[in-house]
């Protein structure tokens, strides 16, 4: 039978089928078109597997997806106790980089802290300093400080002719 035949008597598609055929290492035999063709004995395991894929029954309950084929893989115990020990390995050296990081990062907020510590004695410094001048001043001149006049002259305005030749100009 051919792939379309087969796929439609087990109600999946092509698709489904091919990758069930990979799955499975299934040899079949081609056409001369290259077609792949299934025998009676194909159908009849692919009809078993897509029934009961494990071979084990199935609880009523569990919900598989359609032309999904799962098999049984048995593992040896040595593997597994490597791989256990790898992943525990792993496990311990994700751990400690971890902690690393950590310690790192502690440091650097310490350090951070310490700097802001600096800079706030520094103003607590400077406002001292200018509270100071701020009572200095308030004695030396009396009680009105407002009488204090700059001894500073304002600049002369520019004329509103030369402003306007020099923004005409671009000077």
């Amino acid at each position: 039978m051919s792939t379309a035949a087969v796929a439609k008597s087990l109600g999946v598609s092509r698709r489904t089928l091919m990758r069930w055929v990979d799955q499975l290492d299934l040899e079949l035999e081609k056409n001369e078109l290259g077609h792949y063709q299934f025998s009676e004995e194909d159908i009849e395991r692919l009809k078993q597997l897509q029934n009961n894929p494990t071979g084990t029954p199935t609880p009523a309950n569990e919900q598989t997806r359609k032309g999904t084929i799962t098999q049984m893989v048995s593992l040896d115990e040595n593997k597994v106790d490597f791989l256990t020990q790898r992943l525990e390995e792993v496990e311990r050296k994700v751990q400690s980089k971890a902690d690393g990081v950590v310690s790192y990062q502690l440091l650097q907020h310490r350090r951070e802290m310490e700097e802001l510590q600096s800079i706030i004695k520094k103003l607590e410094l400077r406002i001292e300093e200018l509270e100071q001048e701020k009572l200095s001043k308030k004695q030396e001149f009396g009680k009105d400080p407002a009488l204090v006049f700059d001894q500073t002259k304002a600049p002369a305005k520019p004329s509103r002719r030369k402003g306007l030749i020099s923004s005409i100009l671009g000077f």
